[in-house]
């Protein structure tokens, strides 16, 4: 036991830049996952005049066009590094958290929706699982473990955040302000900086990658294969419950 808790802690020290990147992303990804956009839920639908189903048919729309959309805007991750999908990713959330806040229109806060959904669900996770994929090989179990509970810390502290934030300042729309702020501030120069050092695998982790290596499939073999479908069947159930419960 000790053994092992000293192992990982000598891998964290010397991953720590590009574990705590993608541990940022992760922890960022919170602005635009459900259970963020469901702090707002009450105050958007009594401004708007939606009644719960409507909202929900607006937040599936919006959702499912992001999904539509991520395919191909996450293919820049192969053509250009991280940390510069990082840059648009990071100023495009950054745009929706102020849209959200100052939508004027239905048709606005849809945009503003779809947004926090492509960019902070979608592209943020994204590109956080998709480098430790690219930069770790022998260790890749290991590091998306632990960069996964960024997403995690958001969920613990941010409600509690925004909910002070709105106290203090007897607006909902302060919270999504704040969150702008923070995207621009903090977040985009702290993990922009972070992942613009590219990581070097060791000896044993690039016998590791030759060990491993398989073919590679096209986005058309994906689709096409009805083990894909089978595997979604499983691995969506929880998201999908988790939403819904958040949501509402």
């Amino acid at each position: 036991m000790f053994d092992f808790a000293r192992d990982n802690l000598l891998f964290i020290r010397k991953n720590t830049r590009w574990i705590g990147a993608w541990f940022l992303l992760t922890l960022f990804s919170s602005f635009g996952q459900t259970f963020f956009i469901g702090l707002s839920g009450n105050e958007l639908r009594n401004t708007f005049h939606l009644s719960g189903g409507e909202f929900g048919g607006l937040y599936m729309l919006a959702t499912l066009a992001s999904a539509v959309t991520l395919p191909w805007l996450g293919r820049t991750l192969d053509l250009m590094p991280g940390w510069k999908v990082v840059r648009f990713s990071m100023a495009g959330l950054a745009l929706a958290c102020v849209l959200i806040a100052f939508a004027p229109n239905i048709a606005v806060l849809a945009l503003a929706i779809y947004l926090l959904r492509l960019f902070g669900q979608g592209m943020m996770t994204e590109i956080a699982l998709t480098e430790v994929g690219r930069w770790f090989v022998a260790n890749r179990g290991r590091a998306m473990a632990l960069i996964t509970q960024g997403q995690q810390v958001g969920s613990a502290i941010l409600p509690a955040a925004v909910v002070g934030i709105t106290q203090l300042s007897g607006s909902w729309r302060a919270g999504w302000f704040v969150s702008a702020a923070a995207v621009v501030l903090i977040g985009l120069p702290a993990i922009v900086s972070l992942m613009r050092v590219e990581r070097l695998p060791h000896s044993h982790e690039a016998k590791a990658a030759r060990l491993r290596a398989a073919r590679e499939w096209t986005r058309g073999e994906v689709i096409r294969d009805p083990i894909l479908y089978i595997l979604l069947a499983g691995t969506l159930a929880p998201a999908f419950i988790g939403t819904v419960i958040f949501f509402h």
